[in-house]
């Protein structure tokens, strides 16, 4: 059986050249998802029975660390994949076969559900049962990779009871409606923005699930450990960088490039054996390792910064897109205020 990483050689590069105009906005997500679907990257660890992401979450360090609005934009595809795994309807299916492929793409919508999983507030989405299906209605607040024609999985409460649905719908449908895009620090090539369902249609083959609870328990661990991986790949980038940068007078600097250094020898370790079987992976203990990682991020994008002096400060230089895609990461959902609660509960 051939070896994913027989197919990695050139990918760094590919993914390198393009981190410059990546970052400017001016490169296409699509592209980089169909050259990881045409080397057969993007099903890593997405197979029926499958129980570890390590893999995957080894590719997504390896982009990461040259350009993380394409590792993010793979994390969402990813993850709506996963979401697909454990599907029946053979329309589901048939789009799961898209996405691994590269012909489509993946929006992950979730980030309500796992807040109200979390306890902090109810998803907003509405799902009014009709015939075959549900019509809905609400706000989807934040979501990425909203290209035209992307699959969008997202939850929705039916009517005021207690039921909640997961469904699958695409941007562009009548009723799908996504706001154009912000101006953002940094990632903006990944197509983020809010969504409005209005009187949006979904038939019975394209809801994923009628079980909020369980799902969420399912994708949660899978979800925060493809987070860090990113978070790894992008701090080893910057510890790379700034351990370069530690001489001569910048030698003073030395001592804390290999204290974060020891702390991400320490994520990683983690997060190595969570990814071996992740349905197994305390909760707390994920839930502290993406905080844990993010946190590391920040701190060594920071210390290359400093190592770097003035060129960090230029806006087109590698360093500084390196400082401002982590600037991303307490935002992000679970935000750091979300992760600080969830940890303060356990």
């Amino acid at each position: 059986m051939t070896d994913w990483r027989e197919n990695l050689p050139g990918l760094r590069e590919y993914v390198a050249d393009r981190a410059a105009a990546t970052d400017r906005g001016e490169t296409d997500l699509r592209d980089t998802l169909r050259h990881l679907g045409e080397r057969g990257l993007l099903g890593l660890d997405a197979t029926p029975g499958g129980t570890g992401v390590t893999d995957v979450a080894e590719l997504l360090e390896l982009v990461a660390a040259e350009c993380l609005s394409s590792a993010f934009s793979c994390w969402a595809h990813r993850m709506v994949i996963e979401y697909l795994g454990a599907a029946e309807s053979p329309a589901l299916l048939r789009l799961r076969d898209e996405l691994v492929e590269g012909t489509l793409v993946g929006s992950t919508a979730m980030a309500a559900a796992l807040q109200e999983a979390a306890g902090m507030r109810t998803v907003p989405v509405v799902a009014t049962p009709q015939a075959d299906g549900y019509r809905l209605d609400g706000p989807i607040r934040w979501a990425s990779n909203l290209v035209p024609g992307a699959v969008i999985v997202l939850p929705a409460r039916v009517g005021d009871t207690d039921a909640r649905v997961v469904v699958a719908v695409r941007a562009g449908d009548p009723g799908v409606s996504v706001a154009p895009p912000a101006r953002l620090l940094a990632l903006n090539a990944t197509a983020s923005s809010s969504v409005t369902l209005d009187g949006a249609r979904v038939d019975a083959e394209h809801v994923v699930t009628d079980d909020l609870r369980s799902f969420v328990r399912r994708a949660r661990p899978v979800l925060l450990l493809l987070q860090t991986a990113f978070c790894v790949g992008l701090t080893d980038r910057a510890l790379e960088e700034a351990r370069s940068a530690a001489t001569g007078e910048g030698s003073v600097l030395a001592p804390d490039v290999e204290a974060l250094a020891v702390r991400l020898a320490d994520v990683r370790g983690r997060a190595r054996h969570a990814q071996r079987a992740p349905a197994e992976a305390d909760p707390r203990a994920v839930t502290q390792l993406r905080f844990d990682a993010a946190e590391l991020t920040l701190a060594a994008t920071r210390l290359e910064a400093t190592a770097r002096g003035g060129l960090g400060y230029v806006t087109s230089s590698p360093t500084n897109r390196r400082l401002r895609e982590a600037a991303f990461l307490p935002a992000q959902s679970p935000s750091e205020v979300q992760l600080r609660w969830e940890l303060s509960r356990f």
